[in-house]
């Protein structure tokens, strides 16, 4: 059976890929047909909408230029009925402006006579006839049967507009040329209309003459305008062939494939042609199957998905089985108290380390309190931990004493952590326990040795610097310079020898919890004032000096005198040491929330990056800095910190390497913790 196992496993997983691999061929068939016939639709709307925006300029224009050759017409009749009419300037300029009023399409309107001089004209500016309107008078001098003429677009050198001109011939009784009427249609009023139909970004639109002419176009090509496409194949068997229709070209203007729709004028030789972009014609077919595209990748990935999970899901059984089973044999064999809990401090679980380490079996301690594995003194310090993890916090390594069921105490290290369900609630928590029974006496022993050998060192480093100081200062014998020089060296090394006997005899106090502290009320102004003074001295021989900048008249904290003393011993030598020479040390005192804090700011070298979170530790090095060792073994901030900290305080310190560096200290004003003592 279990040869078979994997066997069916692999049947179970092929049958369902072969179902899935089915679909998706089915879903992606359908996908190409659908885009092929979407494709085709979108292609014929373009068709549709080239050929009507086409009609619909062709209108447009073909009214344009109706107006205006009635206008024309209008002029022109005056002028054969009354020959006087082409030397009565005046009368002729106000027949052409009356003209120019109702028409919004024109600039202006102009009479040329035959030797192609400006008889009159609704703009004062034009008094003689440029290369534009000589092409126009050239053609109705040559062309007797002609109706009207309308030439290129052109740009206005007056005023920078762009027109294109439609004129007739003016004739003499027996017919001879007598010149031309003129009108200069402006582009933009055509444009105008011609905006308002969305051709996308990079449709086009143009005028053509019967001749394959541009008349105009926009956007606008210069170099293309009156230029002739009368033998271009899509001209003479396309456009030229038939009165409307469209067709799809590439544009060897600017290179951009399009959909032509293009339409003939009624009345005139001109024919409208209106170009879409393919690529914008297409551009909602495009979004379109980019969401077949993606649905349907959504709809396969889901089904692997849902094949690959249901194949699995037995696998994962096993595993998971395979894994607890594993798991419990790790908690089994660890060598450390591993017990489960409720929030309410309930037993749940007990595996061998914990049976060893305080002797009951599990069937002892299972659904029972855990507050029996701890001494009385430590079983609401436990109680508050247990309260930590209801809140999801971790619980790190904490020493209390523990207690074994034939009552022998243990002291333990335990941590705890807080266990989460599938939503990430708190439902319980995991205590670790270790005995550190025999490493507690080590390290009293360890204590006890320093705290001897410190005491020993106290009474003869002592003397040895009393009798340096006389020597160093003549009481006794006068020296000569060199043996007085290695006097004061001598004096120097044993005060500090003094100053790290005193450390460690510090150190071992704190660590066994020895030292003495007389919590009182104290004016931290007047302390700060005396440790300026107490340690000018040094600052001098630093030379450098401190100085307060900012404090209150007084300053009531809560703490002990000797102690607040020592820190700022602590502080200020640290900053003489660092600081540049010649330049001031600042402290300052502020108030804020129940809190004093004291700043002391030196503008040193800084502290470095990868000094800084070791910095309140044991024997941390000043030469760190990268300055030469200015003495000390690195304990005085460890002392510091414990010193604030024991008082109710807080210290840290803020650097800028090359700037400045500020070290603070808190403590608690004296109304927060006077009713406490």
């Amino acid at each position: 059976m279990n040869t078979l196992m994997p066997v069916k496993r692999t049947s179970i997983k092929l049958a369902m890929y072969m179902f899935i691999a089915l679909v998706c061929t089915v879903l992606i068939g359908n996908s190409i047909w659908q885009m092929w016939k979407t494709h085709d639709m979108a292609m014929r709307a373009g068709d549709v909408a080239a050929g009507n925006l086409a009609q619909a300029m062709a209108q447009h224009s073909g009214d344009t230029l109706k107006a205006v050759d009635a206008a024309i017409i209008s002029v022109m009749d005056r002028l054969e009925q009354d020959a006087s009419y082409m030397q009565q300037r005046e009368k002729l300029t106000l027949s052409l402006k009356r003209e120019m009023d109702n028409l919004p399409q024109l600039k202006f309107m102009t009479a040329i006579d035959g030797d192609g001089k400006v008889m009159a004209s609704s703009s004062p500016d034009f008094t003689q006839i440029s290369e534009l309107e000589r092409d126009n008078f050239t053609y109705h001098q040559t062309h007797t049967e002609g109706k009207w003429y309308i030439s290129k677009s052109a740009k206005v050198i007056q005023d920078g507009s762009w027109v294109f001109l439609m004129s007739r011939r003016l004739n003499q009784k027996n017919g001879d040329y007598a010149g031309i009427v003129l009108a200069h249609i402006d582009v933009d009023y055509l444009l105008k209309y011609f905006n308002s139909i969305n051709l996308g970004k990079k449709g086009s639109i143009a005028m053509l003459a019967d001749d394959g002419t541009l008349v105009l176009r926009r956007p606008l090509i210069v170099g293309a305008l009156g230029k002739k496409y009368i033998n271009s194949p899509i001209f003479r068997e396309q456009i030229a062939a038939t009165s409307s229709g469209t067709f799809t070209t590439v544009s060897k203007i600017d290179r951009i494939e399009r959909i032509v729709g293009y339409s003939r004028l009624e009345q005139f030789p001109l024919i409208a042609v209106a170009a879409l972009s393919r690529e914008e014609v297409l551009e909602g077919w495009r979004s379109s199957v980019i969401v077949q595209i993606i649905g349907n990748a959504v709809l396969i990935i889901i089904l692997l998905i849902f094949g690959g999970v249901i194949v699995r899901q037995f696998e994962r059984q096993l595993q998971a089985a395979a894994k607890l089973s594993q798991l419990s044999a790790i908690i089994d064999s660890s060598e450390d108290a591993i017990i489960g809990e409720s929030l309410d401090g309930i037993i749940t679980s007990w595996n061998a380390g914990a049976e060893k380490l305080f002797g009951y079996r599990a069937d002892e301690v299972l659904d029972r309190s855990s507050k029996r594995l701890y001494a009385d003194g430590d079983v609401i310090a436990s109680s508050a931990r247990l309260s930590s993890i209801v809140k999801g916090e971790r619980v790190n390594h904490f020493e209390v004493t523990g207690l074994r069921k034939n009552g022998e105490k243990i002291q333990l290290s335990v941590a705890m952590s807080p266990v989460h369900d599938g939503d990430q609630n708190v439902i319980a928590a995991s205590t670790i326990a270790r005995d550190i029974t025999e490493r507690k006496q080590m390290d009293n022993m360890k204590a006890a040795f320093i705290s001897t050998v410190s005491h020993e060192l106290r009474t003869p480093i002592t003397s040895i610097r009393g009798a340096l100081g006389l020597l160093e200062s003549g009481a006794l014998t006068e020296l000569s310079p060199k043996a007085l020089q290695l006097v004061r060296i001598a004096h120097n090394n044993s005060k500090r020898l003094t100053g790290l006997v005193n450390d460690i005899l510090d150190m071992e106090k704190i660590t066994s919890g020895h030292m003495r502290f007389e919590i009182q009320r104290v004016d931290l102004t007047a302390l700060a004032l005396q440790a300026i003074e107490a340690n000018t001295g040094y600052a001098q021989e630093r030379q450098t000096s401190y100085i307060l900048t900012e404090y209150p008249k007084s300053a009531w904290v809560m703490g002990d005198t000797d102690r607040i003393m020592q820190v700022f011993a602590n502080l200020l030598s640290n900053a003489a040491k660092y600081s540049p020479e010649h330049e001031q040390i600042e402290i300052r005192l502020k108030y804020r929330d129940d809190i004093f804090k004291i700043e002391v700011e030196d503008h040193g070298a800084g502290i470095p990056e990868e000094f800084r979170p070791r910095i309140f530790g044991k024997f941390a090095q000043a030469e760190e800095h990268g300055e030469k060792n200015l003495g000390g073994a690195g304990l005085g901030l460890n002392i510091t910190k414990n010193l604030v900290e024991t008082m109710g305080g807080s210290i840290g310190f803020e650097s800028e390497p090359g700037v400045r560096t500020v070290f603070w200290f808190t403590l608690p004003a004296a109304a927060q913790r006077g009713g406490d003592l």
